[in-house]
């Protein structure tokens, strides 16, 4: 997602249509019916799944319009061509390696990335035996496949969409992109009397925070995690883990029998992440171009994020047996992945499409951007080789 200024909630927020109330209103029951069952509280990894993929009322579920200048955010392949044929310089490289192989990816939002990608491979002749599309919303699925099927009728047979994770192996590459970030957290405070878990319950029949003291596995991973760091956080510090992480990690590895898989997202380093000026934790909404702090606001309606834990996922991968291939920012990757060389025929072009090739790269690469606050991490598995996408700078140092 291109970068936003973080506002408030409740005082400069779009007011959604009735329809987009009536979907809320019933999702926010649910939720509570979720609540009530479990004797007045739910932890906030499970208010966050069911607020973002309960079928049909979550949000990535339901069918609200969520990318590009019409939704609530844009992603890099929305924004430009350019990035996912970077990408597909990368998957390149990796399919030429294995001999052939499959491309899988996870969420396609429009299929604006996997169109990219598709006739980029299609020009150096290295298209894949199939391309994959995981989606969960029937929605989204259906938009895929109409603009697919408009834009690239040619390669159209050569798409599969799934609704899980194939049963059968592939050998190939997994592309992840803006999906850690909508993993299900837990959050979490350090008080002076303890560690406690921050859970979702009821007041006056809305969502309120509820403080209860971290126990079992939450609380072991919290203290290993204050060990791991050297530091200790100070009192009221709030933020987020994933406790679920190297089980999610787990089912995809089942899934890749050969090859590597590419997660590109913002986060940080375990050091950056959890760094004790760092008080209130990452979690941010999107809603209309606007980014706001409040998950109890639009429920079902905006986007709830949390920035990768990059030190995280790699520690959880190593763990199960995947190979930390490489890890850097989107500006190193995308050059190692052959930007300059896209750009080196831009002459060609007239003034006004220089000047928006130009701006979308700047938003793509400089820092302040997208280029340092997105992270791209590669994991293989049956697969050795260095890949291009981090030949100019590898920061697995700071991991």
């Amino acid at each position: 997602m291109t970068q936003s200024k973080l506002i408030k909630a409740e005082s400069t927020l779009p007011v959604p249509d009735q329809h987009a109330l009536i979907q809320s209103e019933k999702l926010i029951n649910r939720i509570k019916e979720s609540i009530h069952m479990q004797g007045g509280s739910i932890s906030f990894d499970e208010y966050m799944k069911l607020a973002l993929y309960e079928p049909g009322l979550g949000y990535y579920s339901a069918g609200s319009y969520k990318f590009g200048a019409e939704g609530d955010f844009v992603t890099a392949p929305e924004l430009s061509p350019i990035f996912s044929q970077c990408l597909a310089n990368q998957c390149e490289q990796i399919l030429n390696d294995l001999g052939a192989g499959t491309i899988l990816e996870l969420g396609a939002g429009t299929g604006a990335m996997a169109r990219d990608i598709l006739l980029e491979l299609e020009k150096q002749n290295s298209l894949p035996e199939q391309y994959m599309i995981l989606e969960i919303s029937a929605d989204l699925k259906q938009r895929q496949q109409y603009n697919l099927k408009e834009t690239i009728p040619h390669l159209f047979d050569r798409m599969v969409w799934l609704d899980t994770l194939p049963e059968k192996g592939i050998t190939g590459v997994i592309l992840a992109n803006e999906v850690l970030d909508s993993l299900p957290v837990k959050r979490f405070k350090k008080t002076s009397t303890g560690f406690k878990e921050m859970k979702v319950g009821l007041g006056d029949n809305q969502f309120v925070w509820v403080d209860s003291y971290a126990e079992g596995e939450l609380l072991k991973n919290i203290e290993g995690l204050e060990n791991k760091l050297s530091i200790l956080f100070p009192d009221n510090y709030i933020s987020e883990i994933n406790t679920q992480l190297v089980q999610w990690l787990n089912g995809l590895k089942k899934v890749l029998n050969k090859g590597v898989m590419i997660f590109i997202d913002y986060g940080y380093s375990a050091p950056e992440y959890y760094h004790p000026e760092r008080m209130d934790g990452s979690l941010l909404c999107h809603y209309r171009h606007r980014v706001h702090a409040d998950p109890f606001y639009n429920i079902g309606l905006q986007d709830i994020t949390c920035s990768a834990n990059f030190s995280a996922l790699a520690e959880g991968a190593d763990s199960i047996g995947f190979h930390v291939n490489g890890y850097t920012n989107q500006t190193y990757f995308l050059f190692g992945c052959g930007l300059e060389k896209l750009l080196a025929n831009m002459d060609e072009l007239g003034i006004k499409e220089q000047t928006q090739i130009a701006q979308q790269v700047r938003i793509l690469t400089m820092p302040e951007e997208m280029g340092e606050r997105f992270k791209v991490m590669a994991l293989t598995t049956e697969y050795d080789n260095n890949l291009k996408g981090f030949a100019l700078m590898d920061q697995r140092v700071r991991l």
